[in-house]
């Protein structure tokens, strides 16, 4: 039987996002609480820890990527989630390497979120050690790629040479992306 998320920490600055997910998850019985920056959530982290951390990668002062290894160490059981607007391949590579389980895009919605971090506690983890991981995780390259040419259209209004340009590839190669996913 999957492990169930009960307590989670939501760091993120962005205060409607931040309190619009905690209310969906407390609806789905999730004792959530929150902090809009990282100092904010290490210091609830010390008073108590959690299953599911969450951290935005954009924060003022410190962001979330190089808050990672502070996250891991005071909770190292805990699923840790880092969203980001815009998701890529080396910052997915980089949060995992710095401690994260997965990176996913924002928007997100409570259920993926925490359908997520469920899967999370089902696979093998090995103790965090700063080192670049093992078996720790699995990379989802062809659903963040997915979700970064997603977000890139919707940022770009649906204009593939605006979102090729967004996402720093040739408008071509985007083209055979979207002919080779439908």
């Amino acid at each position: 039987m999957p492990r169930k998320i009960e307590t989670a920490l939501l760091i993120d600055d962005d205060d409607a996002f931040r309190t619009t997910l905690q209310g969906a998850m407390r609806r789905r019985g999730v004792q959530a609480r929150t902090a809009a920056t990282v100092e904010e959530g290490v210091v609830a982290l010390e008073d108590a820890p959690v299953d599911l951390v969450v951290v935005d990668y954009r924060m003022p002062r410190v962001d979330g990527l190089s808050a990672l290894p502070r996250l891991r160490r005071l909770c190292p059981e805990a699923a840790i989630v880092m969203l980001t607007g815009f998701g890529d391949i080396p910052l997915a590579v980089a949060a995992v390497r710095e401690g994260a389980d997965t990176l996913l895009t924002k928007p997100i919605d409570a259920d993926r979120l925490l359908r997520e971090a469920t899967v999370l506690f089902e696979r093998p983890r090995a103790p965090f050690s700063g080192a670049p991981p093992s078996s720790r995780t699995t990379y989802k390259l062809d659903e963040l790629e997915r979700d970064a040419i997603n977000a890139a259209l919707k940022d770009s209004g649906g204009v593939i040479a605006v979102a090729a340009k967004l996402l720093g590839i040739d408008r071509r190669t985007l083209q055979r992306k979207l002919k080779k996913s439908s």
